[in-house]
């Protein structure tokens, strides 16, 4: 599908980045719009750093938070197409040790689509990252935890499911997470600076990964998100280390291979992630499939909720958000994408990168 941008349009969008860093005090920001053959515009505003010293660039590495689960997604959808997993799989074939009859019924399935019952964050995170916790700590208490409701019923979103399916990727593949993705994707894509969770030479390399506008919070630099120890854990559901051209390089993967062109997935199983998959649990309540779609590990677009992509963008269109203050969209119908990095933290009564996605997708039209 052949797409043109307005280039006054996107000049508009450039100059909010402007705005954003200059009068809002949003101190890196890096993003790409383009389609599925190229990259037609990138724009890079603000610092890496505290000090300001080293600017934005297309090496700028993010810690892009919540949009790493698509990607333990694809890496599990991967693993479906080998016939070493199975939708349809109960979480304790993997790990035996995982919860008792409540966690039962449990399954590939509602790990992917956020219907579990597991919780966002454990009740003890902060203690875990206080004390330096391997994944596998996360893990058993994730085994252990209270369900918050019975597997099917209900939409709660679930970074500890997300911890799980990662689990189980590792008993299958006998790799870690990060080793299998990135053989398995970043580096048939060229993703040379995504990884999930950064080495000690990184970490004292000219570029760190940009620094988090947390500096006010407690704990930042020792357990926090600029803390070596949370750069290095490789969390799987919002550890991942990119740069927008990277993140850009997997939109347009994907896209080709929604176009039938060939990739890391088929576009069957591609076309079954970014569909609405909550019809497949007839427990949920009234209303949930229709207002809160998930695909398997992609948000599917909410237009009217404060929590979706933007009106401008169709229902098809697909992506999800980082607590970090990341968006990363795609949508089909035009085979155009965008990607928003910064280093702001997400406010939920403040959501910038709606107003990015909307503007970005109307310099398509």
């Amino acid at each position: 599908m052949s797409s043109s941008i307005n280039e006054t349009r996107l000049l508009d969008l450039w100059n909010l980045l402007d705005h954003w860093n200059l009068e809002s005090g949003v101190r890196a920001i890096a993003a790409e719009t383009g389609d599925e053959n190229n990259v037609v515009g990138n724009y890079y505003v603000g610092h890496d750093d505290s000090e300001l010293l080293r600017p934005v660039d297309d090496q700028s590495r993010f810690l892009i938070a919540s949009p790493t689960k698509p990607f333990i997604a694809v890496a599990a959808m991967i693993l479906v197409e080998k016939g070493l997993l199975q939708i349809s799989d109960r979480v304790s074939k993997y790990l035996p040790s995982f919860g008792g009859q409540e966690k039962a019924g449990i399954r590939i399935a509602n790990l992917l689509t956020h219907t579990s019952g597991l919780p966002d964050m454990l009740p003890n995170d902060l203690d875990l990252r206080k004390n330096k916790a391997p994944l596998s700590e996360y893990q058993k208490h994730t085994n252990a935890v209270e369900l918050i409701h019975k597997p099917g019923t209900r939409v709660h979103y679930q970074s500890m499911g997300i911890l799980t399916l990662s689990s189980i990727l590792e008993v299958i593949t006998t790799v870690s997470t990060p080793e299998f993705l990135d053989v398995e994707i970043f580096s048939p894509l060229q993703m040379s600076n995504t990884s999930l969770g950064v080495t000690d030479d990184c970490l004292r390399s000219t570029r760190p990964p940009v620094d988090s506008m947390v500096e006010h919070l407690e704990g930042h630099d020792d357990w926090g998100w600029n803390s070596n120890y949370w750069r290095k854990l490789g969390a799987p559901w919002g550890g991942l280390i990119s740069t927008s051209s990277d993140i850009g390089l997997f939109c347009r993967h994907l896209l080709t291979i929604l176009a039938g062109q060939g990739g890391i997935l088929s576009s069957s199983t591609l076309r079954a992630m970014v569909s609405n998959q909550l019809s497949s649990f007839p427990q949920l309540r009234p209303g949930t499939c229709e207002s809160v779609p998930w695909g398997y590990g992609w948000q599917l677009n909410w237009p009217n909720h404060p929590r979706g992509f933007g009106a401008i963008l169709p229902k098809s269109a697909f992506g999800h958000w980082g607590a970090t203050g990341t968006l990363v969209w795609i949508d089909p119908s035009k085979s155009v994408y965008g990607v928003i990095l910064t280093n702001e933290p997400l406010e939920a009564e403040d959501r910038r990168q709606i107003k990015f996605a909307n503007l970005c997708r109307l310099a398509w039209d």
